[in-house]
């Protein structure tokens, strides 16, 4: 119902019905603040419809600040399409902001820290756990999800059964994996395309 599609909605003359689990300031501006009904997470946690959940934040200064690159430097171009890589030295220094990571610029470091602080942290946030819980982990593109994937499977030094994609572009059909993710033991992890992701988006999921 935002940007592009909202054009679309206002082209039809006819009563719009809304349903969503992301409801937000403009949702309920284009509903006009029109609330039928509403079911909060609060009440599906209580009715054992939900699980509760804590919120264990990971941040890097790269995540708050964004970062720059110094002139002279070599670093790895990658081809958006074909994802191929190339070195090429920069005339100028590059800053980049937080919101530009990992859609325009990769930092291989950074979701490095993230997964190896994620893992370092696992007894800490599941001490009653020996193993490693089933994981989802969002990310901001295909090629975003790649990289999270390769750095997954090397920090916690598994082979590629632990850490799958599951996204249109996957190897493997990704109704097989969601399956598998579902009723297997493997993978431990499974990482898939959000959008909107704000970063490095890693849910844990008491299974």
């Amino acid at each position: 119902i935002y940007n592009v599609w909202k054009q679309v909605l206002d082209y039809f003359d006819a009563f719009l019905i809304g349903l969503t689990a992301t409801p937000d300031k403009r949702t309920l501006g284009f509903f006009n603040e029109n609330i039928v009904s509403e079911y909060t997470h609060t009440e599906a946690v209580a009715d054992g419809v939900n699980v509760g959940h804590d919120v264990y934040v990971i941040e890097t200064e790269i995540t708050k600040r964004g970062a720059r690159i110094d002139a002279k430097q070599y670093v790895e171009m990658r081809d958006k399409l074909t994802r191929r890589k190339r070195w090429q030295q920069l005339d100028d220094d590059v800053t980049y902001a937080s919101s530009k990571l990992d859609k325009e610029v990769v930092n291989p470091s950074q979701i490095r820290n993230i997964i190896r602080t994620f893992k370092d942290k696992l007894p800490e946030i599941f001490p009653s756990r020996t193993e490693v819980p089933k994981t989802l982990i969002f990310a901001k593109t295909d090629s975003h999800a790649d990289d999270i994937i390769r750095i997954v499977r090397e920090e916690f030094d598994e082979g590629n059964d632990f850490c799958k994609k599951v996204t249109y572009q996957a190897d493997e059909d990704p109704k097989s994996v969601l399956a598998q993710f579902r009723n297997d033991y493997y993978p431990r992890v499974a990482v898939t395309v959000d959008m909107i992701a704000t970063g490095t988006d890693v849910k844990p999921l008491e299974c």
